[in-house]
């Protein structure tokens, strides 16, 4: 299933991914909020100068190139 994603794809499932474990992890501790603003935060700024840490870290492990 994984195979056939291509990197924007990729970045998408994994944000969408985090923002949903951060919002289960507040319900444990409020402090994981800031996870989710950080994730939120990282892809609004990702839209604007087109820089991705996701991007980056699977270009480093070879994952999901396009």
């Amino acid at each position: 299933m994984l195979d056939n994603l291509n990197m924007s794809d990729a970045v998408r499932l994994t944000s969408g991914a985090l923002i949903l474990l951060s919002a289960i992890l507040t319900m444990i501790s409020s402090g994981f909020i800031w996870l989710m603003v950080l994730v939120g935060a990282l892809v609004m700024q990702s839209a604007f100068t087109g820089f991705c840490p996701i991007t980056m870290v699977f270009k480093k492990l070879n994952l999901f190139t396009d």
